[in-house]
């Protein structure tokens, strides 16, 4: 009797303990539920770059986002002739809104017609970059009474085609240069550059709608004759490129 009652008193003791084990898990788990899941402080939020992004082609972007998740800088490379002045404003924009970890810009720039260009293969030395997006003015104006759009677009597709073969995931935005008071045959060409490039799908920045009108006199208060913006129309230009590349109504 004595054997039985200790074994009957084992099993009680075993039972509460097993009970009082799994309420405790029970309540433990509840706890846990209720706190919020906190995640690794070293992760980046990458949603406010992408908003920033947000005007940017698709292709792009997701070049960007690869970028910001694996921490590594994301490269754009500006490309055009000597009128090129923004591009301090914009890079200064791009580094305060995304800041230079995130973002890295370079420019190169050419006093030279685009048949220059693809003989001196400068296309190569551009390609060398690696840069994910690159934005070009493609010389209209030092191409404008020497080369014919013809000849000037087949140049600017080779010189896009070489450096996307020799770095596949880059993406291409055009832009034209400048605009001019009653530019004539000028603004044939930039017209056909804007058809180029919806045609073939490439994000064009039509910066001259930023401008007067060229049949407006007052177009002649941004330029310094025909030869390149003033101050004044640089600002034009910037503004214009910066309201794209960063976009204000994420911050």
């Amino acid at each position: 009797m004595k054997y039985f009652l200790t074994a009957i008193w084992v099993i009680i003791c075993v039972g509460v303990l097993a009970f009082s084990h799994v309420q405790w898990n029970q309540k433990t788990a509840a706890v846990n539920a209720d706190e919020p899941v906190t995640q690794d402080s070293n992760v980046i939020d990458i949603e406010p770059y992408m908003s920033l992004a947000a005007n940017w082609p698709e292709a792009a972007k997701a070049q960007l986002q690869v970028a910001l998740e694996e921490e590594k800088q994301f490269k754009i490379l500006f490309v055009g002739s000597t009128a090129m002045e923004w591009e301090n404003s914009v890079t200064q924009s791009l580094s305060d809104s995304f800041g230079r970890d995130k973002i890295s810009t370079v420019h190169y720039t050419y006093d030279l017609t685009t048949k220059d260009i693809v003989a001196e293969n400068k296309q190569l030395e551009l390609a060398a970059e690696k840069a994910q997006l690159v934005v070009i003015e493609p010389f209209l104006f030092n191409d404008n009474g020497k080369v014919k759009i013809d000849i000037t677009l087949a140049n600017v597709k080779k010189m896009m085609e070489e450096m996307k073969a020799a770095n596949p995931e880059t993406t291409f935005i055009l832009q034209p240069s400048y605009p001019i008071y009653l530019p004539n045959y000028y603004s044939i060409q930039v017209e056909a550059l804007k058809e180029f490039a919806a045609e073939n799908n490439i994000t064009y920045l039509d910066h001259w709608t930023a401008w007067p009108a060229t049949d407006n006199p007052k177009i002649k208060d941004y330029l310094n004759g025909q030869d390149s913006p003033n101050e004044k129309g640089y600002q034009v230009w910037a503004q214009y490129l910066v309201e794209y590349f960063v976009n204000k109504k994420a911050n």
